[in-house]
């Protein structure tokens, strides 16, 4: 488990505890995030903000909901359940594109170089295949386990670890 993935985890306790700035911590660590995927789903930011209003008072309705482990997985499952319950209201299809999801939120507040970095690492993935883009997204940006994203896409553990690490290869061969 990530270090931010267990930082979330605390607060998703602390909250259930009834602390109640552990929310406003959480928004502060991964509010962009959670923007950016609702961003990539319902492709407009006013609704987008909706979302992740939407998401967060879930969060706090369904915190015994969660017995440790991934915080970061369990809060980005819930705004993109939010996301796609958004559109299924508004009579819309998913149209997620998983590069915009990649993308970065100007409220994370990154310096240049972070940003250069990071929009080289986004070049890198956009060239990948879909099902190798969402290998990455989910491994890294929902910080999922092999076992979840196992689970997820319906194949093997091994295979999901061996196709994670071919696409990690293609993906270094992109960026250098």
């Amino acid at each position: 488990m990530s270090e931010l993935s267990a930082r979330i985890a605390e607060l998703l306790i602390r909250l259930k505890d009834g602390d109640s700035a552990a929310l406003d911590e959480i928004l502060r660590l991964i509010g962009g995030r959670m923007m950016s995927l609702a961003l990539g789903v319902v492709k407009n930011r006013a609704d987008a903000e909706d979302v992740v209003q939407t998401a967060f008072v879930k969060t706090v309705q369904n915190v015994d909901k969660f017995h440790g482990g991934n915080g970061y997985g369990f809060i980005m499952k819930i705004t993109q359940n939010a996301a796609l319950d958004h559109l299924r209201r508004r009579g819309r299809k998913a149209e997620i594109n998983i590069d915009d999801c990649f993308s970065l939120s100007s409220s994370d507040g990154y310096d240049e170089e972070r940003v250069a970095a990071a929009l080289t690492l986004e070049q890198g993935i956009a060239r990948l295949p879909a099902y190798g883009k969402k290998l990455i997204y989910y491994r890294y940006y929902m910080d999922m386990t092999l076992r979840e994203i196992a689970k997820a896409t319906g194949k093997s553990k091994s295979q999901i670890q061996r196709d994670l690490e071919e696409t990690e290869k293609s993906l270094k061969k992109y960026l250098t």
